[in-house]
């Protein structure tokens, strides 16, 4: 699973916001399901950036999440990210040591675009 999260920084606000960035992945690092993370700033507009994490899935994700000390960090961060969905399922992997690596069909439930939280299922 890939999370990218966009935040909109302003430029006064740079340096603070990094380092709680770098502590937030330090933070998130020591999670069960961590793979990796990265942050970025986007080369044309300074005031856009970007965190994006990967999980060894969205039960992973969801309990790093519910961490208190990642609550603690990455709570301040969240007042600058842009709303829109920012949790992908992989479903197409390409690494640099050879072709393509074909993770198959999607994870996701036939109704997980309908289903809410206590829906049973149709039928």
């Amino acid at each position: 699973m890939v999370v990218v999260t966009r935040l909109r920084v302003p430029a006064e606000e740079a340096v603070t916001f990094r380092e709680r960035a770098e502590r937030t992945l330090a933070v998130l690092a020591a999670a069960r399901g961590y793979r990796s993370a990265r942050l970025g700033r986007a080369v044309d507009d300074p005031e856009l950036w970007v965190i994006a994490s990967e999980w060894d899935g969205v039960g992973a994700w969801r309990r790093a999440l519910a961490a208190f000390d990642v609550r603690v960090e990455l709570t301040p961060l969240m007042a600058y990210a842009v709303d829109e969905p920012g949790a992908f399922e992989v479903l197409l992997a390409h690494d640099a040591a050879g072709g393509p690596v074909r993770r198959g069909g999607s994870d996701l439930a036939a109704d997980a675009a309908t289903a809410g939280p206590g829906d049973r299922p149709s039928g």
